[in-house]
């Protein structure tokens, strides 16, 4: 492994064992682009060269910011041939967010998509006197820009060009030179109880990581993946671009964001990982689809789905279908599963996995039942890839067995704790908080597991957010949110409890484009969310849903009382974090009022809230939010 124990030295393996094969595909102007492991390597060395002509040297940092797009990894890869470090920034960051990153890190230079993310940088260079470069790679709208600290990512490239006819071999010395242990990436963690904490990783656990994905989860250089995790996450490169450095599997990325779908369903990808939120999304496209659909298929699909149901729930109790059911499934199968799965761009895809967060039990369900093997898997940036199911062995409350090399205990507490060779090696500028999550070659990971009699793990919820009230009965917010986001009508949901209290509450957030539709069907008149909100009728709607999550809790942790919040909730009110996980703390101060409101005796709290009408004007309006029992 001496060879590829870093990631710039898998891509220089790569160019020799396959320079002329497609190593990534990028759609632009509706036309899919190619480029083989030779540009790919190219386009890697030039701007690295490039960089270290700017100024750039070893253990310097540049933040990266866009869309997933080839450009993106180039310069990544780039800066880590140069000995540098890379760190990425989510794309709807506002220029804050932007300034704390950039600063945290040091980073010495920035390499941005667009006029909007350059623009971010204008902005706030003033406060960041260690910014050298803003390097641009998608020049649209910048013509006319003047500034001194611009540079465009393909003059970056001619600048590279040009310093290797003196530097002749120095990009190549500088790839064997790098080490396994040296630092590659800082993943700054979502902030769900504070300001973001960076996580250095090391080239070693980045690979060892997507060795051990990738042993579950087998793929070749014939294989097709595509790239819409944002880059930023460390989920990327644990299940997308080093999988795809490690096999040569081609990397496939949409012409926008908005055409993600479409896109997919072109390419055809052997390997999908989506969060749960976009299973979820995607269930509840389905079903959408299937209300608005006509007659006929409406008659097909309810006829077919309870024979998927029945043989997804043999396969989870490890039973084999006899021969009439096998029939029946074939039927299904031909006339609305495979129609189905190419609808969803799955057509071809062996594998199927989520990961992040806890995934709606419903939602699993529905997705085996048309003849898609979704697997969860559990990892963490701090841990790396902890666990995942096997083939022929899904267990849909579990997290899988742990992954090869990787070893577990629990605390008295049931804390997981891990210990691999893919864990981070510190938290950047924080060795206090590294000594508290690192002890004895132990990773604290901070969740709430059980490990069953067949040595899988079930995730229950993070450790701090265990719930447990006053009556000694525990609850599990995260599982009881994720069956409640399986209805179509419900897009957020934040459950309440705690040991001074006697019962579950819930703050509900609806689907508005979802809700809206079904209050048109049934002629209910409304203006706008904050008034659709607080109708009577959508909050009967909603509560016939926590009735059924409902009945798959014990009593005493079901939710008793629950509001219907007048706005979504929003990343940049800090409401979520930039991978939509609630920041419970600071919702909790912030909804204090409705809060306490749910374990009073009040039956609704006055909130004021800004409206844009739809002829454009914007006002407050003050609302009484109903306090609704179940």
């Amino acid at each position: 492994m001496r060879a590829r124990d870093t990631i710039p030295k898998l891509v220089k393996n790569n160019c020799e064992r396959w320079p002329s094969r497609t190593a990534m595909c990028m759609k632009n102007r509706g036309i899919w682009r190619k480029y083989s492991w030779r540009d790919y390597y190219e386009k890697v060395k030039y701007f690295s060269l490039g960089l270290i002509s700017l100024g750039f040297k070893p253990g310097d940092v540049v933040c990266i910011i866009g869309d997933n797009e080839p450009e993106w990894f180039w310069s990544e890869f780039a800066a880590q041939a140069a000995g540098g470090i890379a760190t990425g920034i989510f794309v709807d960051s506002i220029p804050s967010e932007v300034k704390y990153i950039a600063t945290h890190s040091g980073a010495k230079f920035a390499i941005v998509n667009d006029q909007e993310q350059t623009d971010k940088f204008l902005e706030i260079k003033g406060e960041l006197p260690s910014l050298k470069k803003v390097i641009y790679w998608d020049p649209k709208g910048l013509k006319n820009y003047d500034d001194s600290i611009l540079i465009s990512f393909a003059d970056v490239i001619e600048l590279g060009e040009e310093y290797e006819k003196t530097n002749p071999n120095l990009f190549e010395q500088n790839v064997e030179k790098g080490k396994g242990n040296d630092g590659a990436f800082i993943y700054y963690t979502s902030g769900t109880t504070g300001l973001p904490k960076g996580a250095m990783l090391t080239h070693k656990a980045l690979i060892n990581t997507a060795q051990g994905f990738v042993s579950r989860y087998p793929l070749t250089e014939d294989d097709d993946l595509v790239s819409n995790f944002p880059p930023a996450w460390v989920g990327d490169s644990f299940f997308a671009t080093i999988p795809h450095l490690l096999t040569g599997a081609r990397l496939n990325f949409s012409e926008e964001p908005e055409t993600i779908a479409a896109d997919t369903r072109e390419v055809g990808p052997d390997f999908v990982i989506y969060g749960p939120r976009q299973w979820e999304g995607l269930v509840s496209e389905i079903q959408v689809k299937i209300t608005d659909a006509n007659p006929i298929k409406r008659f097909f699909y309810h006829l077919f789905m309870p024979v998927g149901y029945k043989v997804a729930d043999m396969s989870f109790e490890g039973e084999k279908p006899n021969l009439l059911w096998r029939a029946l499934h074939g039927v299904a199968y031909a006339f609305l599963f495979r129609p189905l799965k190419d609808k969803l761009g799955l057509g071809k895809a062996r594998f199927a996995v989520t990961g992040s967060s806890v995934l709606s039990l419903d939602t699993f369900r529905l997705i085996h039942a048309v003849g898609i093997e979704l697997r969860q898997s559990y990892a963490s940036t701090e841990a790396g890839f902890i666990s995942s199911h096997g083939k022929g062995e899904i267990d849909f409350q579990s997290v899988g067995r742990p992954a090869s090399g990787v070893e577990v205990r629990l605390t008295e507490e049931g804390e997981l704790l891990v210990r691999s060779d893919c864990i981070f090696s510190e938290y950047y500028k924080d060795p206090e908080k590294t000594a508290i999550v690192m002890v004895n070659g132990w990773c604290h990971t901070g969740d709430a597991v059980h490990i069953n009699e067949n040595g899988h793990l079930i995730f229950l919820d993070r450790l701090e957010h265990m719930g447990e009230l006053v009556s000694g009965t525990k609850y599990a917010p995260q599982y009881i949110e994720g069956r409640l986001r399986f209805s179509p009508y419900i897009k957020d949901a934040m459950v309440i409890g705690g040991k001074d209290r006697e019962f579950v509450t819930a703050i509900v957030n609806m689907d508005f484009a979802m809700v809206g539709k079904w209050a048109e069907r049934k002629g209910i008149p409304y203006t706008t969310f904050v008034d659709l909100s607080q109708k009577e009728e959508v909050a009967d709607l909603v509560r016939q849903d926590l009735m059924r999550v409902n009945s798959y809790l014990p009593e005493a942790a079901r939710v008793k009382r629950f509001v219907l919040l007048h706005k979504e909730f929003d990343p940049d009110e800090a409401e979520l974090t930039r991978t939509r996980k609630l920041r419970r703390e600071f919702m909790e101060q912030r909804y204090k009022d409705l809060i306490e409101a749910m374990y009073g005796d009040k039956d609704s709290v006055i909130v004021e809230a800004p409206v844009t009408y739809r002829d454009g004007r914007k006002g407050v309006v003050a609302t009484a939010i109903k306090v609704r029992g179940i």
